[in-house]
């Protein structure tokens, strides 16, 4: 019934594409849409002809609407489902159509990467922006295209690379709650058409935006430094290009004080009750060595070696209440290394891209968990210590080959072979994290293998109108539970989870280019899910594999000119979930059958305006709104009524001044300007009484002033 549905639906779409194409005259006129370009395929190429679901910011949209950061993202994708508030600033977790991953030391379902650096998990995946040139939001299996695992898609931040240009800039802002930030670049030349370099910094600090009474102060506070220097070495007639990048992020900030609420749901806005200090130390670093050699005006090789860590002492309260209910007091630490190797061609009429990856990570969490147990009436406190090393690689390639001026065909593989090892010891804590014994050990590995293959085609209905459609499977690497509660669950590995993706969709700028829509329709088939769920041969509840789940749904991403200073945006995004076999999903004998998946709202749109305001002045003025909403959705898999993240609107404005020597440019923003607050996340735990929402930030304001050279 699904696939007839979606049939028609295609159908009826590809008509009314071809008749709106019909009309649209060849030669471009003034206030035509500008040509997106993006890498996503690892050449140049026109966002319009990209065969793949791919939201692109450039510079000018991230200025438009005030996009400074990762989570600025939040609702301007469809299906991107990305929360507004996470266990700490510069931690982030996300997903794509239905599927994600919610637990921040798990490895991500979605790939995001800084320039070339992968970022494992969701600790410092929460990226600032200075000086970015495009991010890129690709949406289905990206295993074909890229080295490491990325099942439900990836998210690119690119950042522009020192040239022979000079450029540079200064920027400083204020705003309530005591914000105050600075952003800093300087770029050019170090020897003139040879080496290059620049430098970038980063500093935010706000004042707590959540009141604790407890305490006496308020928490949810900002402060935070990140720096990245590059080096490039390109003479003008050299087939080499190689860079070095060194970055650091050095997070202060509180971590997130829950909100907890009653047995009817009822919270105190922007309060939280916490007597924990919410502590947070992140310190992370990472040097990325790029390496690209033309081997021709077709052919080039590149080599990316990057080396990452971070050290993270982190303290949160998992209940937000005054009592000791669940606290968690962490140190997480990560290093690894990739080595990638790539060979890209981009011909007449064959376009290839293929790799080989390698991955070597080593990740530690020692956690105390102090839990109020009201059974025992008393708090039970556990060091959950362990250590995970893997060990990867994968060969990766996809071509596309012109059949005929109008037709491509598309051919991706990837194997990957992956290997774990985990140590894991539980012990017995006092509340005042002295260990008084040892529960038990457990010291095991395991290694896994997939092949992941896509095929597909494009087609170019006319000059402005295309159409792409595709078969791919993707893969998630398996692991083990670091929260696990025996022996015999460390023990037990969670086995790989992967999705099969159906998808086209029809990209079209219309009416002189002064309308661009873009439309995808997807159907995606998960199996052996990994989440929690209980085992009755275990007799616990621990980080398994959970048989088959489905999504599907319509992406819809437009931009019209309404006139030479008027711009549109309006997105929307239509997701269907549904657990097909997840049994004792809490509880033996209790399934999630048939429940929709955890985070995923039915509906999600955006709408935005960018004017630019006709006001006679030497320089240029314009204004941004844009607005956000989406429909309800659950925490948890059950989708019990206690679980329920309701539907949520936001809206946000700015204001610019251009000077019109193009130096000074001054910004109002606001953020969540109706000053809505909405759970983001909810934690339940019967057995301990916890209660609490992640809430997001309150109305914030910023002017900020910017002199470019």
């Amino acid at each position: 019934m699904h696939d007839i549905t979606k049939n028609r639906l295609t159908l009826a779409v590809s008509l009314t594409l071809l008749g709106l194409s019909a009309h649209a005259e060849e030669n471009t006129k003034d206030g035509a849409l500008p040509v997106v370009t993006v890498t996503a395929e690892h050449r140049s190429e026109d966002l319009q002809k990209a065969p793949l679901a791919i939201s692109a910011f450039d510079e000018n949209a991230l200025e438009d609407k005030q996009i400074k950061s990762i989570r600025d993202l939040s609702g301007q994708v469809p299906n991107l489902t990305l929360s507004r508030q996470s266990i700490s600033y510069s931690a982030q977790t996300y997903g794509i159509r239905g599927i994600g991953e919610t637990d921040p030391i798990q490895e991500a379902a979605v790939a995001v990467y800084a320039d070339d650096l992968y970022i494992p998990r969701a600790i410092s995946s929460m990226l600032d922006f200075n000086d970015v040139e495009r991010v890129e939001v690709l949406r289905g299996p990206q295993g074909t295209l890229y080295g490491r695992n990325s099942s439900a898609g990836a998210i690119r931040v690119i950042t522009r690379d020192p040239t022979q240009e000079t450029r540079g800039f200064f920027e400083l802002g204020a705003g309530n709650y005591n914000a105050q930030n600075a952003r800093l670049l300087i770029s050019g030349p170090l020897v003139d058409n040879t080496l290059f370099g620049s430098f970038s910094a980063i500093r935010l600090s706000r004042d707590g935006t959540v009141s604790n009474p407890t305490r006496g102060k308020d928490v949810n506070n900002v402060d935070l430094q990140s720096y990245r220097g590059k080096l490039r070495f390109n003479p003008i007639d050299s087939p080499w290009d190689v860079q070095l990048t060194l970055a650091g992020t050095f997070d202060r900030g509180d971590t997130t004080s829950y909100t907890p609420f009653d047995a009817d749901g009822h919270f105190d806005k922007f309060k939280s009750y916490s007597s924990l200090n919410p502590k947070n130390r992140l310190d992370q670093g990472s040097s990325v060595l790029r390496a690209i050699y033309a081997i021709d005006d077709h052919l080039n090789f590149k080599s990316v070696t990057a080396y990452s860590a971070f050290n993270q002492p982190v303290d949160y309260d998992n209940s937000g209440q005054a009592a000791l209910i669940q606290n968690s007091l962490i140190t997480y630490k990560q290093d690894y290394a990739t080595q990638e190797f790539q060979l890209n061609g981009d011909y007449d009429d064959f376009s290839f891209s293929t790799g080989l990856y390698l991955y070597r990570e080593k990740f530690d969490a020692e956690r105390d968990s102090l839990t109020y147990s009201i059974a025992r009436n008393r708090v039970i406190g556990q060091g959950q210590y362990s250590t995970t090393n893997t060990e990867s690689y994968a060969l990766y390639g996809q071509g596309s080959y012109k059949v005929t001026q109008q037709l491509s065909l598309i051919a991706g593989l990837r194997f990957t072979r992956e290997h774990k090892n985990f140590d894991y010891t539980n012990y017995a804590v006092t509340t005042d994290r002295q260990i008084t014994g040892t529960n038990f050990t457990a010291d095991s590995s395991k290694s896994w293998q997939s092949t992941s293959p896509k095929l597909g085609f494009e087609y170019a209905w006319t000059p402005h109108l295309n159409q792409y459609a595709y078969v791919a499977k993707g893969f998630k690497a398996g692991g083990y539970d670091n929260r696990a509660p025996t022996q015999a669950a460390a023990e037990q590995a969670f086995s790989p989870e992967d999705v099969t993706t159906w998808e086209t969709g029809f990209k079209g700028d219309f009416f002189n280019r002064r309308l661009r829509a873009n439309l995808a329709l997807f159907y995606n088939d998960y199996k052996d899910l990994q989440t929690n769920a209980y085992d009755p041969a275990l007799g616990v509840s621990l980080r398994t594999n959970v048989g088959q789940a489905h999504t599907y749904g319509v992406e819809l991403e437009t931009l019209s000119a309404l006139t030479n200073d008027l711009q549109l945006t309006f997105n929307l995004g239509y997701l269907q979930s549904q657990y097909d076999d997840f049994e004792n999903a809490s509880g033996a004998g209790v399934d999630a059958n048939g429940k929709q998946l955890v985070y995923s709202p039915r509906w999600n749109t955006s709408v935005g305006l960018n004017y630019t305001i006709p006001a006679g002045l030497p320089g240029t003025w314009l204004a941004g709104t844009d607005a956000q909403f989406q429909t309800k959705s659950y925490a948890n898999a059950l989708n019990d009524d206690v679980q329920e993240i309701p539907q949520q609107t936001f809206w946000n404005a700015n204001t610019r001044y251009i000077s019109g020597d193009g130096h000074w440019t001054t910004t109002l923003s606001v953020k969540n300007l109706l000053d809505r607050a909405y759970p983001q996340a909810v934690g339940y735990v019967p057995s301990s009484g916890a209660r609490y929402y992640s809430i997001n930030d309150p109305r914030t304001l910023l002017l900020t002033v910017r002199y470019d050279l």
